[in-house]
């Protein structure tokens, strides 16, 4: 198998990338050049002619994607419509991701595939527009929607929280906005396993979801961050989490509330089961923290 990744930079594509070279079988090309050149993407997909394509690439930032919306726009929604051409011409299949964010406000209910999107924000409403590209000009599709993504990396989510919690200004975060944090090592698997599937013959395109098992709110996944990264050493005070309304953060009306999403036609179509996501945040600040330390190693050294 054979598979061609847009951009190799995010916290994502990176999860993605080592977990497929690390399977016998499966050959990866990673794009060089600028993603701003569609005409050098192509010609580097045509020379290669990939199996699959994935596209992980995406104006990530929802709070900046309402100052930015023409960028947003170009990256989240323009982007996937050229590269379904692209694909179409090669007789690629194309998985692209997707977020949580087009879904808009569940209120409580678990959104499922079939339902009607609501994105309230910018950047929710370039992802749906991305969907819509790729869904209605290419067969050979997957769109997998994702939960809030989590890693190890350095300045990724997780590294995000500890900081600030050991910043003089101290830790706040929403208890009213519930999502369901998502390992992206644990979509490396997902991804990877959809992927030979099809190659295999699996004929289940379409649109799909997945995210960690349990939902929580903001602060409380920032709570468990925080106790981990202080049993690791990350954090040498007793520093807290606190807990305050989306409103008082200036997120009203820029995140749902709630946007829990129904993960079974996942599991009916591929066999791919929710893991929890604790295990995979323990696993994260290990990793956090053995960075951090071979890296102020090193800087010792020099």
């Amino acid at each position: 198998m054979h598979i061609f990744f847009v951009e190799g930079e995010s916290h994502l594509a990176r999860a993605l990338i080592h977990y497929a070279q690390s399977i016998r079988g499966i050959r990866v090309e990673v794009y060089q050049g600028d993603l701003e050149n569609l005409r050098e993407l192509e010609l580097q997909l045509t020379a290669l002619s990939p199996d699959f394509v994935v596209n992980s690439y995406e104006f990530s930032d929802y709070l900046k994607a309402e100052q930015r919306q023409d960028q947003a726009w170009q990256i989240n929604a323009i982007f996937p419509d050229h590269l379904a051409h692209i694909c179409l011409e090669l007789s690629a299949g194309l998985l692209h991701i997707s977020s949580d964010e087009v879904i808009g406000e569940t209120r409580g209910i678990p959104f499922h595939e079939k339902d009607t999107v609501h994105p309230i924000n910018a950047y929710g409403e370039s992802k749906w527009q991305g969907e819509e590209a790729v869904r209605q000009l290419l067969k050979r599709h997957i769109i997998l929607r994702l939960g809030s993504l989590f890693s190890g990396d350095e300045n990724g989510w997780t590294h995000q929280l500890i900081q600030k919690a050991a910043s003089a200004q101290g830790l706040q975060e929403a208890a009213d906005i519930t999502l369901s944090p998502t390992a992206t090592s644990d979509v490396a698997r997902v991804v990877i396993g959809i992927l030979q599937q099809l190659d295999a013959g699996a004929d289940c395109w379409g649109t799909f979801q997945y995210a960690g098992v349990e939902a929580v709110s903001r602060a409380s996944f920032a709570e468990q961050v925080i106790q981990l990264a202080q049993d690791r050493g990350l954090l040498t005070g007793m520093e807290a989490v606190r807990s305050v309304s989306a409103a008082s953060l200036g997120l009203a009306g820029l995140q749902a509330l709630h946007r829990e999403m129904n993960c079974q036609k996942i599991m009916d179509h591929f066999g791919i089961k929710q893991r929890s996501w604790r295990p995979e945040l323990v696993a994260c600040l290990e990793y956090l923290a053995d960075s951090l330390e071979a890296k102020a190693a090193a800087e010792e050294e020099n």
